[in-house]
């Protein structure tokens, strides 16, 4: 059981350790979307907002293209804010009723109750760091489809510029 317990141990440390790194990435994801929103919001009003006044078809094909990469980029911000969420970051017992029944017990249903604290525990975890790399996911495949986007309305763009 010993064995056992050191193994739960070591994995539980390694769950946190993945937690720990799942968040530095959500807010540092989070970060550099907020800067593109910030970006794609300054270059909106460029040319007195001349993007939303479509006269021509191009005109209109390049506002919805923006459209689709603005709502893109703002999804990914959105579930970047979901992997970042603070929620529950589970944690082994730690109550003063957990400890008096360590005490109270004998060392084989002690070792037997930490078995399950560890199991259910690192479980709990473990969905936990999954929902929040379901969520970073999300974020970076509409980050990607909002970069293609935001390119086909600069290149539509410095077209219609070129052949005006």
């Amino acid at each position: 059981m010993k064995n056992t317990l050191d193994y739960l141990r070591d994995r539980y440390f390694e769950e946190q350790a993945r937690f720990d790194h799942f968040e530095n990435k959500c807010s540092k994801f989070l970060t550099f979307v907020t800067v593109i929103i910030a970006g794609i919001t300054t270059l909106t009003g460029m040319n007195e907002g001349s993007i939303f006044h479509p006269q021509s078809v191009l005109e209109w094909v390049v506002l919805v293209v923006f459209l689709v990469g603005g709502l893109s980029v703002a999804c990914a911000w959105g579930h970047s804010l979901l992997a970042l969420r603070i929620g529950e970051c589970s944690v082994l017992p730690r109550s003063k009723e957990t400890a008096e029944y360590l005490l109270q017990v004998d060392d084989e249903a002690a070792l037997k109750h930490i078995y399950n604290c560890y199991i259910y525990t690192l479980e709990k975890l473990s969905e936990e760091i999954d929902n929040k790399s379901r969520n970073l996911e999300l974020a970076y495949s509409e980050v990607a489809i909002s970069a293609w986007s935001l390119g086909i309305v600069a290149i539509l763009i410095s077209y219609m510029e070129i052949f005006k």
